[in-house]
């Protein structure tokens, strides 16, 4: 067969094309994953392309500056790479649920505990929405993205639950809100003392969900 600027007679990509790129996507999620333990260690000031080198195992900064070009660029990989990595993990844990408090209590548990196992993935979030700035040293990100993207999240299932009957009549949006400010102070208190274990945790927010939400008698 024929190969003709890495595709095939038929118009293909051709095998070598397609390892260059498995091989390009492996480097920049080994990228990536450096920064992420980089962050969470070092903190966003301290996060160098040096750094996160010495950390990946990669023979030269310009390796990242190749798949990132820069840091910014980096920054917004990691955010998109660690929100696709809870949404998955949340989402197979609501899919299964076919009532409104269980989808509301599956996803309280699954994003609690995601974020007890994946600490370095939480702070590495943390760090670029409090510290990521433009050229005019505006914040490009700040906290609002990730809470309105868990307010969202969350919202539909409230009003499901109350289009089916199972909840009581309240404001949604501020529902949505109070629940997702709940979850971060316990994911907090996982991690400072005086430490809450993730057992506590989930059992006190999704005590506090199904009493909030529960029709009166």
């Amino acid at each position: 067969m024929r190969v003709m600027d890495g595709r095939n007679e038929t118009g293909g990509p051709s095998a070598g094309a397609s390892e260059r790129s498995l091989a390009a996507s492996a480097r920049r999620a080994q990228i990536v994953a450096a920064a992420i333990e980089t962050l969470a260690e070092s903190g966003h000031g301290q996060t160098t392309f040096a750094r996160i080198k010495e950390r990946a195992g990669i023979s030269s900064t310009r390796l990242i500056s190749y798949h990132f070009g820069t840091k910014g660029e980096l920054m917004d990989a990691v955010l998109e790479e660690v929100g696709l990595r809870a949404q998955q993990a949340i989402s197979q844990r609501v899919a299964g649920e076919t009532s409104a408090l269980g989808a509301l209590t599956a996803r309280i548990e699954a994003q609690v505990e995601w974020a007890a196992r994946n600490p370095s993935s939480v702070r590495a979030m943390a760090e670029i929405c409090l510290n990521e700035r433009d050229a005019e040293g505006v914040l490009r990100h700040g906290t609002e993205v990730t809470a309105r993207a868990n307010v969202d999240a969350l919202e539909p299932i409230l009003r499901a639950g109350q289009e089916s009957g199972e909840f009581r009549q309240f404001d949604t949006g501020l529902m949505a809100l109070t629940l997702k400010s709940a979850i971060d102070a316990a994911i907090v208190r996982m991690a400072r003392p005086p430490r809450l274990s993730l057992t506590q945790c989930v059992r006190e927010l999704t005590t506090l969900a199904r009493l909030a939400t529960r029709r009166e008698p």
